[in-house]
């Protein structure tokens, strides 16, 4: 099956269409994946994103016990969007779970398809734009989660591993949205049910 017929297959795509599809598969660069292939590393700057054709990738982040598991990436999604609009490291490793293929696209090849209009171009910075929400709507509801089971075990002082994860999703939020851990003030659990950020803006 050649990569495009694989492409429309996938009930991820099912909203592109096939002149969309058509362009992706003339425009990115098809890569073999293999267990353990790096697409791409943790701190490095993004210049592309991935698209999964078939096979699974998994994304991990360092942490304090080595390495932490933060997703599967299934077929027809797409991975690190954010680097075509945006020139800031990595917030995490992507590699391959199982044998597979992936598109990658560079930032140049989308940067000029924006320029022509491409459709397809338009439709990735309205899927960049939703990543986003939902990276940050994830970060945040995590760290939510966290604070409140720290509220709730207060009278126990946290373990390493517990302080590790909550860092791990501060640093996540900030990374993907450029902002330091040094222009943050500190958050405060103020009730179990819910927790306020004090001073949480950048600083001028």
């Amino acid at each position: 099956m050649s990569v495009l017929a694989a492409l429309r297959a996938l009930p991820a795509l099912r909203e592109y269409s096939d002149a969309e599809l058509a362009v992706l598969v003339t425009a990115a660069v098809e890569q073999r994946m293999s267990p353990g292939t790096i697409l791409c590393r943790e701190g490095e700057v993004g210049r592309s994103c991935f698209l999964v054709v078939s096979g699974e990738a998994e994304v991990v982040r360092a942490a304090a016990e080595g390495e932490r598991v933060l997703a599967t990436i299934a077929p027809g999604t797409f991975i690190g969007q954010i680097a075509l609009v945006d020139r800031g490291p990595r917030s995490a490793t992507v590699r391959g779970r199982t044998e597979g293929v992936t598109l990658e696209l560079s930032r140049d090849v989308f940067e000029r398809l924006l320029s022509a209009c491409s459709p397809l171009a338009l439709r990735f910075q309205e899927c960049i734009a939703v990543a986003g929400i939902r990276q940050l709507r994830a970060a945040t509801g995590g760290l939510a989660r966290l604070l409140a089971q720290a509220e709730a075990r207060r009278s126990v002082a946290p373990g390493p591993a517990r302080g590790g994860e909550m860092l791990s999703y501060i640093q996540t939020a900030a990374t993907e949205w450029g902002v330091s851990l040094d222009d943050l003030d500190a958050v405060e659990v103020v009730a179990l049910e819910g927790v306020e950020a004090r001073g949480a803006r950048r600083r001028r």
